[in-house]
């Protein structure tokens, strides 16, 4: 069971209160807050022009990011990453342990990985906690044209 503290009750509250939108999770680092929020309710949560995310960023003084929420393993990725340039997603299981193989072009690696890690790091994070899985990140070079 996950124990929430006051300022995660926090977080939750004030994101549904300036969104209309009930966050499924988050992760706050130190660089900023993520939120994951139903698919279907992503455009109510992000604003109009990102206008949330702008109310959002000024309430909790972090950079905040919203990611569409999903039960499937790879569509979750693919939200988590709708940005860069997916070339392909791998899950093997082994031991009752998934593992995520994503394959991003070369030229979208540093968003993937993100300042300082924090991107991907955040992803492991979250993997771990909704699907008990682990993400390898690898690169190819793509045609330019």
């Amino acid at each position: 069971m996950v124990e929430l503290t006051s300022d995660d009750l926090n977080f939750f509250s004030v994101f549904e209160k300036l969104t209309g939108v009930m966050p499924t999770d988050f992760l706050s680092n130190e660089t900023g807050i993520y939120f994951l929020v139903p698919f279907n309710e992503l455009g109510k949560a992000i604003g109009k022009k990102g206008c949330n995310i702008e109310k959002l960023r000024s309430a909790v003084r972090k950079k905040v990011v919203i990611v569409p929420d999903s039960n499937d393993l790879e569509e979750f990725v693919k939200g988590f990453f709708s940005n860069v340039e997916i070339i392909n997603i791998e899950v093997r299981e082994a031991m009752g342990d998934k593992a995520v193989f994503l394959t991003v072009a070369e030229k979208d690696r540093g968003i993937a990985i993100g300042k300082a890690g924090e991107r991907i790091k955040t992803m492991k994070v979250f993997l771990k906690k909704k699907f008990n899985s682990t993400i390898s990140l690898h690169t190819r070079k793509t045609d330019i044209y």
